[in-house]
């Protein structure tokens, strides 16, 4: 028979079926309303094990004039499972009897009431994480600004109650904020005592009633700050769950942050995050849905229906001036085309006023292609005396594919004399290391590396950025001569020493003058050539080296060489050791095993060159047990903070963590406070950075703006 006759027949005898099945639910829908208590009791049971067949009678049901109906219908479709698409749509419908059921649908299918989902934090987590360092964030600028940069900072969300909200509008009125916070600043607690002076400051002696406190609560693996009133105190966790319930269902900025909160519950099961996004692809027109879908995470269909929308409700969240409703309005924008976004914003681009807007809609047009009438503001923009502004449109271009040689020479000009610390320096480094526009720089390159020099400004970093792999011998001279002014600056001494790296060859001029630094008397200035002497080519290491060695040497022979040049000479050993030499290395041996502390130390740092990988490691555990020598642990642990200094500045997490699980063990770490000091503030920024690497930003990290209007 062929197989269409018998899907047809299938089907036929399949139809008397669906009928019996109907006229069963009607039936037991109908004893909803019986006047006989267990009947109706038995008819609810029977339509919860019926299952999903009974939904569409039981929708019909929620219409019923009987409330009994009403009620038991709607308590039988939660019980069996309702869809969040059609839950919202009762929510926002206008009969009143529909909103009953679609409100206390979502409040079941968010789980609400459940502790594992939305709860306040235990004491116990309450409890402040001291790092061993001590850590202060000041914040000072308008109200708006300020909270901003409190959320962008922390990641934490802040969400104030309906009560709080005419005292939290007096408090946002002000014409400044200054928020401190003592300690670090994704802790909540801390935050919260933060916010918690900011708000006495700035309402003053006000009645309980209308005193803002910051609640910590907790949602999915989240936590946020509940701002509330002195005089709403009991039952928080369920206020706040009816409260972002309602949110989600008035729909504009209330609800984005109401959905961004409660993805944040939903997210703890994916079958849950799963089924709003499969729900979203299939009724795209309820934004409400799609607001959930895009903070759970948007997925390629997810995108698709995005893009097929109309996008100006997203650009109204660019307005809001609120930190999450701006992130949502970003993750949105993220789902469409780089053409469609470039298209999108550059109306913003081109005529906004507000700061906080503008900074986001170009942050979020990177790497899409503007029109040139926002171009072109976004070139004049990495002029502005704002210097997040000023950042964000340097990262455009980065991430530009055409940079025209007019606006390299404006950033180059702008990037000049910036400090090294401001966040335009990061977004100008990153532009300049692109191998196209750096061969494009080579010249200006040039021109400010030989120019006055200033370690307060960023015009001889970005300069030696350029100039890595493309410096000549002439270059790296006049570098030789900087390096000595940059001991005191770090970060600008990496970047110069950045431009041996690779070196092979070196001017005779620039030989004598690094060899005789590699011996100076002050211990910064031999730290920075130390550093230049890594970079340089293994072929070179060895000569530089050696001839300061031996320069050195004899100017004091046949006298011993004085002791402040001991340990500098240790130092060069642990490079010749590196690169085979075996009297260095016994040199070393012999300074370890000695009975002065100080030698023993230095030799121990330069384990870190004399070795590599395993083996080094390898070397300082059979140093650290050796009992014979009088300072070996000293030296062990001098080699274990070496290898720590340097993957803190290399951002080495993995070397980081290898030296520093055994120096932090260790019992001569803890008789140096110093150095423990030292090595807790380390492990600080390792963590720190960790902390960013989790998180995607759709926005700044941190929005350091100094007005809401743009100059």
């Amino acid at each position: 028979m062929p197989r269409l006759a018998v899907l047809t027949i299938a089907l036929l005898l399949s139809v008397p079926l669906f009928a019996q099945d109907n006229a069963k639910v009607d039936k037991l829908i109908g004893d909803l309303a019986s006047d006989d208590w267990g009947t109706r009791e038995r008819a609810s049971r029977q339509l919860v094990g019926i299952g999903d067949d009974a939904k569409p009678g039981l929708r019909a049901a929620l219409g019923h004039d009987d409330p009994e109906v009403r009620v038991r219908a709607s308590n039988a479709l939660i019980t069996i499972g309702e869809d969040f698409a059609y839950a919202v749509e009762c929510a926002i419908a206008e009969s009143e009897h529909l909103n009953d059921h679609g409100r206390a649908a979502l409040f079941n299918l968010f789980r609400i009431d459940d502790p594992k989902i939305l709860r306040e934090l235990n004491q116990r987590e309450m409890q402040p994480m001291w790092r061993g360092w001590s850590e202060q964030v000041s914040i000072m600028a308008p109200p708006v600004i300020a909270m901003a940069r409190v959320q962008a900072l922390s990641g934490v969300r802040i969400l104030v109650a309906d009560d709080a909200r005419k005292s939290f509008q007096r408090v946002m009125e002000t014409p400044m904020a200054n928020i401190v916070l003592n300690g670090e600043v994704e802790q909540v607690v801390f935050l919260r005592d933060a916010l918690q002076r900011f708000f006495q400051v700035s309402l003053g002696a006000v009645p309980p009633d209308e005193q803002l406190l910051p609640r910590p609560l907790r949602i999915g693996r989240t936590n946020f700050l509940y701002i509330t009133t002195g005089g709403g105190a009991g039952g928080l966790a369920r206020r706040c769950g009816d409260q972002l319930i309602g949110d989600l269902l008035k729909g504009g900025d209330d609800a984005v942050r109401a959905a961004v909160l409660l993805a944040e519950g939903a997210s703890t099961d994916s079958k849950t995050a799963d089924s709003i996004r499969e729900q979203f692809v299939n009724k795209p027109e309820l934004a409400r849905l799609m607001w959930l879908a895009i903070a759970l995470g948007a997925d390629d269909a997810v995108n698709d229906a995005v893009r097929k929308r109309q996008h100006e409700d997203a650009l109204t969240l660019l307005k809001s001036r609120d930190w999450t409703v701006m992130e949502q309005g970003a993750r949105y924008l993220a789902c469409l085309s780089d053409e469609a976004r470039g298209y999108v914003l550059s109306p913003v681009i081109a005529e906004s006023g507000d700061t906080l807007e503008l900074m986001s809609a170009i942050w979020i047009a990177r790497g899409a292609k503007l029109e040139a009438v926002a171009r072109a503001r976004v070139g004049t923009l990495v002029s502005s005396k704002d210097d997040v502004l000023a950042a964000t449109s340097a990262r455009w271009f980065a991430g530009a594919e055409d940079v025209t040689d007019a606006e390299l020479e404006t950033i180059w000009q702008a990037g000049e004399f910036q400090p090294l610390d401001s966040a335009f320096f990061e977004a100008a480094l990153e532009l300049v290391r692109r191998p196209d526009v750096a061969d494009r720089l080579v010249d200006n390159a040039r021109k400010s590396l030989a120019g006055i020099f200033d370690v307060k400004v960023s015009r001889h970093a970005l300069a030696a950025s350029v100039l890595i792999g493309r410096a000549t011998a002439d270059d790296l001279a006049i570098a030789l001569d900087k390096l000595t002014g940059a001991r005191n600056a770090p970060r600008l001494a990496d970047q110069m020493a950045e431009l041996f790296r690779g070196c092979k060859t070196l001017t005779q001029a620039g030989m004598e003058k690094f060899q005789q630094r590699l011996f100076d008397s002050d211990a910064n200035v031999r730290r920075v050539y130390m550093e230049a002497l890594r970079r340089c080519d293994k072929s070179l290491q060895p000569e530089v080296a050696r001839g300061a060695v031996d320069r050195k040497r004899g100017e004091f022979e046949p006298a011993e060489l004085p002791k402040q040049f001991q340990a500098p000479r240790l130092s060069l050993m642990g490079i010749l050791a590196g690169t085979g030499d075996m009297e260095a290395l016994d040199e070393l041996t012999k300074a370890v095993a000695g009975d002065d502390a100080e030698l023993a130390k230095a030799a121990g740092a330069a384990y870190a060159d004399a070795f590599a990988g395993n083996a080094l490691f390898a070397a300082l555990e059979e140093l650290n047990s050796n009992q014979d020598a009088t300072h070996a642990g000293l030296a062990a642990l001098e080699g274990y903070m070496e290898i720590c200094r340097r993957a803190a500045r290399a951002k080495d997490r993995v070397l980081f963590r290898k030296a520093y699980g055994v120096a932090i063990n260790m019992q001569l770490l803890n008789q140096n406070w110093n150095l423990r000091q030292e090595l807790m503030q380390m492990q600080g920024g390792i963590s720190s950075g960790d902390t960013g690497a989790k998180k995607v930003r759709p926005l700044p990290k941190d929005p350091a703006l100094k007005q809401l209007k743009v100059e």
